[in-house]
Order: C-alpha cells, then structure tokens, then sequence
C-alpha cells in the first residue's frame, strides 16, 4: 500500500492509524498480527506501539473475543480437535494465556465433531477396504488436532457401524 505517494521515511502516526483501521475493516487480527503487519510496512516501532495501544483503548483490538470467535470457527466450520484448535489460535498470535483459558471443552464435545467430521469424509472417500479406511481416518483425524483417545473411540464405532453394514 502506497500512503498518497509517500515513501517510507515519511510515514506517520496518522498513516499508522489509517493503514490500521484498514486492515482491521477487512478482518479482525490480533495484536500481535497488526503489530507485525505495521512494521512490515516501515512504520517506526514508536508509532506502531501508539497506533497498537491506541486501537486497543478503543476496543478495536480485543485478543480474548478474537480468541473466542476464532474458536468457535475452527470448531464449528474447521471442525478441528483441541490441538488443533490451539495451533490456529497461536498461529493468529494470540498469547498462550489467553489460549489456555479459552480452549476448556470436555471430551464429548472433541467427539461430537471428530463423528461429525468422519461421517462427512466417509461421503467423500472412495472404495477403500475396511483396515485401509480405518488407516485413512487415523491419519486424518491426527492432522485435524485429535487426540489418541478421540480417535481411538472414533475408529471404535467405525468399526461397530462397518460390522452391522
């Protein structure tokens, strides 16, 4: 972005502001992922440090409601399991602290979406037999985020449910 043909020694505080609130108008970002953005543009570390505190003053950079509402999309539409879940989360640059308090689920939770993901995969997967599949799943459920005792049971039904077919 080209700041009304300024270079890069001229950027100022406004410019900041103004290149901030853009970036915030396409999606909301965490702090560190704006501060990081700013800098990459060539703004000084002064005005990236008074844009950043600025924004948060106000209530536009709000990590923990990002974190909530990055949450509920990587379970909700990613389906992902809770290791999945926090790897999203602190690839956005949220903190770690902010990350252990809002990822607290139970386990039946992790196993409603990892049935709900395997019962979506299983529409879209070809003609495997039954071991093949079973390996299939595993390794997918594993890059989804899903821990060994999730999809362990997982692969437990999938058995029960192949056997009654």
């Amino acid at each position: 972005m080209q700041l009304r043909g300024k270079g890069r020694a001229s950027l100022t505080e406004a410019d900041a502001v103004r290149y901030a609130y853009r970036l915030l108008s396409y999606r909301d970002r965490s702090e560190k992922e704006l501060r990081e953005r700013l800098q990459r543009k060539g703004f000084s570390e002064d005005a990236v440090l008074h844009t950043v505190s600025r924004l948060a003053e106000k209530g536009f950079i709000n990590d923990t409601a990002l974190a909530g509402s990055l949450k509920r999309t990587a379970e909700d539409v990613k389906l992902l399991g809770r290791q999945g879940v926090r790897l999203f989360l602190r690839h956005r640059g949220l903190a770690e602290e902010i990350i252990k308090d809002i990822c607290t689920e139970t386990g039946y939770e992790e196993i409603t979406r990892a049935q709900k993901l395997v019962d979506k995969k299983l529409g879209t997967m070809g003609n495997y037999s039954a071991e093949e599949a079973r390996k299939k799943l595993w390794r997918f459920l594993l890059r989804k985020g899903y821990s060994f005792d999730t999809i362990m049971q997982i692969l437990k039904q999938f058995k029960i449910k192949e056997e009654e077919a």
